[in-house]
């Protein structure tokens, strides 16, 4: 489900082509836990289609970056509110881990291990 609930978003970024946009670090977005606060950046940026705002999806322990920092998203034409920064390692890493268990999964039902 995991695996599904991340892809069907990433689809969009792989079969259109991608665009570019030069946003405004406006604001962030707190949560609080158990384990403390995190904060995720909100991005501001215009295009063809007019004014957007986006929710960084990476949380940190500090308001990172500061207001007013400029950052370039990407996102798959047509899509603005799939903007994000873009982290090519950090999401192969984290398909990487999600196919691992798929295969880990498939291989204890299979009765492999």
């Amino acid at each position: 489900f995991s695996l599904w609930a991340i892809a069907r978003h990433d689809l969009a970024r792989l079969v259109r082509p991608s665009r570019r946009a030069l946003a405004r670090g406006c604001g962030h977005r707190m949560s609080q836990d158990e384990t403390g606060r995190s904060y995720a950046a909100i991005y501001a940026f215009s295009d063809e289609t007019g004014q957007h705002e986006v929710v960084d999806q990476v949380h940190g322990a500090s308001r990172q970056p500061p207001l007013d920092a400029m950052i370039e998203l990407r996102y798959p034409q047509g899509r603005p509110d799939l903007a994000r920064v873009p982290r090519p390692v950090l999401w192969l890493g984290i398909y990487a881990l999600l196919l691992g268990l798929l295969a880990i999964l498939a291989a204890k039902a299979a009765g492999v291990i």
